[in-house]
């Protein structure tokens, strides 16, 4: 059997580059009509349309702040007067900044926050009532390995990143009943232009990267497209609640 997302209808937050852009070439690759937001690459967003539009797929971009709940409003009312209705939401949008221990940029700190934990509140409260009306979906949220290990310096990030898993938790609890699955993926190092700067540069540097991967291999954005793509699936019809690992095996949680 292929596996296809024929028409299912998807928003996915965060989707101008890095695993947001892989997620939407893949979904709309396997049948599905993808809007995604964006906040500030507009030249990024519009190339991915144009790109894909040319290939025949279905796919728009909003301009939209993840913090920003009227922009949530909004955006999942675009969806359901384009498409007639949502059927998944990928939470993928994500702020990730220094704040170590006796750090003193509060305004890193709160952008962290607003944006990966308070942010992906608005935007899950304004796509459920989507989702009921649409007789049910899917909702799969992007955490991190920093959320399960922490993260040396980046404290609210892996903050953050824990609290997603628990909201996928709390969710899924919440949701079932509705017939809404929610999973979440939690990626460690990702060889995209986010981690460029430790992993594309000094050579060395990427090597004692890889010496914690027991595949000898960084993970690609597309190697995070794909078990988003899983999770949204009818194959994963009896997946919920659940942490998916995608880190190549450098954090074995049970």
């Amino acid at each position: 059997m292929t596996f296809r997302l024929d028409s299912k209808r998807i928003l996915l937050t965060g989707g101008s580059r890095g695993i947001g852009a892989a997620a939407v070439r893949l979904l709309t690759e396997l049948g599905a009509k993808v809007a995604f937001t964006y906040r500030i690459r507009t030249d990024a967003a519009q190339a991915l349309v144009a790109e894909l539009k040319a290939l025949g797929r279905e796919v728009i971009a909003i301009q939209a702040d993840q913090r920003s709940r009227e922009d949530a409003a909004s955006t999942v009312a675009t969806v359901e007067e384009t498409w007639g209705g949502l059927d998944a939401f990928v939470g993928n949008a994500g702020a990730w900044l220094p704040t170590p221990v006796t750090f003193e940029d509060e305004a890193n700190l709160m952008a962290v926050l607003e944006t990966n934990v308070t942010g992906l509140f608005r935007w899950h409260a304004e796509a459920v009532p989507a989702l009921l009306r649409a007789g049910g979906g899917a909702i799969v949220l992007v955490s991190s390995t920093a959320g399960q290990r922490g993260e040396k310096a980046y404290g609210a990030y892996a903050a953050s990143k824990g609290a997603v898993i628990s909201l996928t938790k709390t969710l899924a609890t919440e949701l079932g009943p509705a017939g809404i699955r929610v999973n979440c993926v939690a990626p460690g190092w990702v060889d995209t232009d986010l981690s460029a700067p430790a992993l594309r540069g000094d050579p060395a540097e990427r090597r004692k990267v890889e010496a914690n991967f027991p595949l000898n291999h960084i993970p690609t954005a597309e190697d995070i497209a794909w078990p988003i793509a899983f999770l949204l699936g009818g194959g994963a019809a009896a997946v919920h609640g659940e942490i998916l690992n995608v880190n190549g095996g450098t954090v074995l949680c049970g």
